[in-house]
């Protein structure tokens, strides 16, 4: 059971608050009243930062995806050899471990069809998952460089994308036992050898 909230970011609260809920009972038995219970603040104390359910709703979702973009933003950026496909690896590795910290965050991320993805090289404008698209075009540019087929673009990073998406699922599982630890491991099973040779 969460902590009565006494002080600090109460927006932020009612959001992990908001997230734990709808993991626990589902979207159906989610309500600002609920959230405000599970902080131990009065049920109107929400409405002062959010307006609706829908409010909090799409506040979770911003809070997840810009936490995370926030994580594969520094990846880049911190890199050795940002034209390297290892960054690719490495923005995985980032992507896996930031779900791994807070686990709460991907079964609310994903199983409450909240992530949209297009895989579309051209999407003109269209909504997709900004961690998705920040990826999409990273590696599109990277394989470019590399001098990988352009036709073969596409189904790579649909397939390292999915190896890794598929992990993060897997690793945050809580019925799903691994001898090995996840963090070690990571790199040396989601490389893959097709970004090591340009003969697809």
């Amino acid at each position: 059971m969460r902590k009565p909230y006494h002080h600090g970011n109460l927006r932020n609260t009612l959001i992990e608050a908001g997230i734990e809920l709808i993991n626990q009972e589902g979207e159906n038995q989610f309500s600002l009243r609920k959230v405000a219970s599970l902080c131990g603040v009065s049920e109107a104390a929400p409405y002062s930062h959010f307006k609706n359910k829908e409010a909090l709703l799409k506040a979770m979702q911003d809070h997840i995806q810009d936490k995370l973009m926030e994580v594969l933003k520094d990846t880049i950026q911190s890199s050795s050899d940002p034209d390297s496909t290892y960054l690719l690896i490495q923005m995985g590795k980032s992507y896996i471990m930031f779900f791994l910290k807070d686990p709460q965050y991907f079964p609310f991320l994903c199983a409450h069809t909240r992530m949209e993805i297009n895989f579309s090289i051209d999407i003109d404008g269209a909504k997709n998952f900004p961690p998705f698209e920040l990826f999409k075009t990273t590696s599109l540019r990277i394989l470019r460089e590399n001098r990988f087929p352009e036709e073969k673009l596409l189904d790579i990073t649909i397939s390292m994308f999915a190896t890794v998406h598929g992990l993060a699922s897997i690793a945050t599982m809580p019925n799903v036992h691994y001898s090995e630890n996840w963090e070690n491991k990571i790199e040396s099973i989601i490389w893959n050898k097709q970004t090591e040779k340009k003969e697809i």
